[in-house]
């Protein structure tokens, strides 16, 4: 899997990391898909630089995913928010959202 990432800063010296991971589940009710977030609102502290932060195990902020394709939109989510809220994107990328019209079938619609 080609690492999903992104880091974003704003004018007023605040940043934001946001990145997915997958994990084989410690439990049967775990989850294999995860979205994490480190950011610093006030601008007093720098992000830790030359470390492969995106393959971290957590972040400030968790979220689990079952799939995938639900991590990775709720990555896109949380990055779009951070750019409409007027951060720039310094590393990573944003993965495109899916191609309208495609031929998948939501679980349960027939």
């Amino acid at each position: 899997m080609t690492p999903v990432y992104a880091f974003f800063r704003h004018p007023d010296g605040s940043w934001y990391r946001l990145w997915v991971t997958h994990t084989e589940p410690k439990t049967p009710r775990g989850h294999v898909w995860h979205v994490h977030a480190s950011y610093d609102k006030s601008g007093t502290t720098a992000p830790v630089a030359g470390v492969t932060w995106y393959e971290q195990s957590y972040g400030m902020a968790n979220w689990d995913f079952d799939s995938e394709a639900a991590a990775v939109n709720e990555f896109r989510r949380r990055a779009e928010d951070r750019i409409d809220h007027g951060y720039e994107l310094k590393e990573g990328d944003v993965p495109p959202a899916p191609a309208e019209g495609t031929t998948a079938v939501a679980k349960g619609v027939r």
